[in-house]
């Protein structure tokens, strides 16, 4: 496992006994803050209010449900690009995390998903934020998208309703939603609270501290439990 030897030391605290054991060879990630810096799902709904693709005021609705209801916020997130096409949607999100989130990959992202690709465990992205963002951060980091989770809406016709596919990836959504594909995550990664229920399903985790250096509940619950902490 030399190439494992090259990562950080928390992360090889956490990746190393997974890769030894007998866990479903199967490792789900929490993409905002856990893969790259920054939210892209709130940068992506400020760039369509911007460009009038959906409600001028969509972001200031978004951050006002966000602080008592924040689930129900990523659900709005979704629910007002109702009306757009997704294919435009589609080519509008691989242009923006081109161009706006490929250098805020966190550095040790991609030799991680290395050495689980060559060891044959396949990543997962669950995400809170909109399928199709987190879709386009996936294919740069070389994750089929049918192995992506995110904030969904049906589709009709081509065009996005405000018809959530619930329940949404937060929280306990996303055990649900991982259960409901058929996957059992051997080793999770994430940076916030609503990902202690997908980390705590796991038989190994990894919990990315946030970069302000202030301790979240997560962080405060993997000190307790003994989980392994990366400083970005």
């Amino acid at each position: 496992m030399a190439a494992l030897d090259l990562l950080p030391p928390s992360v090889q605290a956490a990746v190393r006994p997974f890769l030894e054991s007998d866990a479903p060879r199967t490792a789900v990630f929490d993409a905002d803050g856990t893969l790259w810096r920054g939210d892209v799902g709130e940068d992506l709904l400020r760039y369509l209010a911007a460009n009038r693709l959906v409600l001028s005021d969509a972001y200031a609705r978004y951050d006002a449900l966000l602080e008592h209801a924040p689930v129900e916020a990523y659900g709005y997130a979704v629910q007002v690009m109702a009306g757009v096409r997704e294919a435009e949607l589609q080519t509008i999100c691989a242009t923006f995390f081109a161009q706006r989130y490929l250098g805020r990959v966190f550095p040790f992202v991609r030799p991680l998903f290395d050495v689980l690709r060559h060891a044959g465990v396949t990543p997962w992205l669950c995400s809170a934020s909109p399928r199709w963002i987190v879709e386009a951060g996936a294919k740069a980091l070389g994750v089929e998208p049918e192995h992506v989770i995110g904030v969904d809406a049906e589709v009709g016709s081509g065009v996005l309703t405000e018809r959530l596919r619930l329940p949404v990836t937060a929280g306990p959504g996303k055990v649900e939603w991982l259960s409901r594909r058929g996957v059992t995550p051997g080793f999770a990664a994430g940076n916030g609270e609503l990902d202690l229920d997908m980390l705590a399903a796991a038989r190994h985790r990894l919990v990315v501290a946030p970069p302000d250096g202030v301790e979240n509940a997560l962080v405060r619950h993997a000190r307790t439990s003994g989980w392994p902490i990366l400083k970005t």
